[in-house]
């Protein structure tokens, strides 16, 4: 009888932990999809509203405007954009040739999405005109990856597809 109701323990105790597993594992689940459909919400809208403020300029204001854009990045993304932008001379180029890039974003999907990152493609229209107020248009493509950094998303990277 006693190794009957310990088997019968042990048993119940297994039937618990699994139990509490399964639990557990499903509760899981719902947080990560309930975290992918709000990043899924979220992420296109701030891509229409954050990509103009990175590659639009105007050269009387690219300082402030620049400064002002790398609040919206990563820490890693940060350094790469202020050493790609050093080594191309833009602040320079722009005052030299008094450009102006003017962005419209037409459309933005969500390319993948995860509770903290997600990656949105973005279509992009630019009007850049200089001095003579000769516009040059440029459509493109950019996959712009996210990373949710102490509760706000934050641009991790941003490339031509």
């Amino acid at each position: 009888m006693n190794r009957l109701l310990a088997a019968l323990g042990a048993l119940l105790a297994v039937a618990v932990v699994a139990l509490g597993a399964l639990g557990g594992s499903t509760y899981w689940n719902h947080v990560q999809l309930a975290g992918e459909q709000e990043t899924a919400a979220e992420l296109p809208g701030l891509a229409k509203v954050q990509i103009p403020q990175i590659l639009g300029y105007e050269y009387s204001h690219i300082q402030e405007a620049t400064t002002k854009a790398l609040t919206l990045m990563t820490p890693e993304f940060r350094k790469r954009y202020e050493e790609l932008t050093a080594a191309n001379n833009i602040f320079s180029e722009a005052a030299k040739r008094k450009l102006v890039s003017q962005v419209n974003v037409v459309g933005a999907g969500m390319m993948s999405t995860h509770r903290d990152s997600g990656s949105v493609l973005v279509f992009v229209n630019r009007v850049v005109t200089d001095e003579r107020k000769q516009p040059n248009y440029e459509g493109s493509r950019l996959r712009v990856d996210y990373r949710k950094i102490n509760g706000k998303w934050l641009i991790d990277e941003m490339a031509k597809v």
